[in-house]
């Protein structure tokens, strides 16, 4: 087909500017294109998203756009590649929602986990109370607060041998002490 005249011969990005011609485009390509993206997807609802979400990017494009080839060959391109979007959103939306159900399944027994947690916890803080004065002291700074070997011996003027001494016999204690509650919780069920 042989331009009818100047304008036709001017790239794309030149011609969509030009009062119309976008409008022109659109009235012609889009019902193709509809078709084209509802035989890839099968819903035309998404459709017409897919064809919307071209000729956006199209228009938001147009003062720089510059297209290889029939027009047709690259509103196909788009459209592949508007399903290739679609697809990953919804591969991605099915693996979140398949996380949310994961956790509302654990949600239901989250409150009888927090519980057991609180319980053993509060176990825990009363063993801990049965230590000697200078291994509670040693064992919570280590535990609790998150303090090093040597930041514990600085900070109870000790030597850092004495914190190690320290937190082996609170943790042995604390092991064998939970190590017989285990025992008599499993006896008791």
């Amino acid at each position: 087909m042989y331009p009818d005249n100047e304008t036709d011969i001017l790239p794309l990005y030149q011609r969509l500017d030009q009062e119309g011609t976008f409008e022109f485009l659109y009235n012609q390509h889009a019902p193709v294109l509809l078709r084209i993206c509802c035989t890839f997807c099968g819903d035309e609802q998404v459709a017409s998203d897919m064809v919307q979400e071209i000729f956006c990017s199209l228009w938001e494009r147009r003062h720089s756009i510059e297209i290889v080839g029939p027009f047709e060959n690259y509103l196909y391109r788009c459209a592949k590649f508007q399903y290739y979007n679609y697809c990953r959103r919804r591969a991605t939306d099915e693996r979140v929602l398949a996380q949310v159900g994961l956790r509302q399944n654990s949600n239901d027994l989250s409150t009888e986990r927090e519980i057991e947690f609180n319980d053993i916890t509060k176990s825990i803080d009363n063993l801990v109370e049965q230590l000697p004065a200078q291994c509670q002291k040693v064992y919570k700074l280590s535990r609790q607060e998150g303090l090093r070997t040597s930041e514990i011996a600085s900070a109870l003027l000790i030597s850092e041998k004495t914190v190690k001494n320290h937190l082996t016999k609170a943790l042995g204690f604390l092991r064998l002490s939970i190590r017989d509650m285990f025992l008599i919780f499993i006896c008791l069920s």
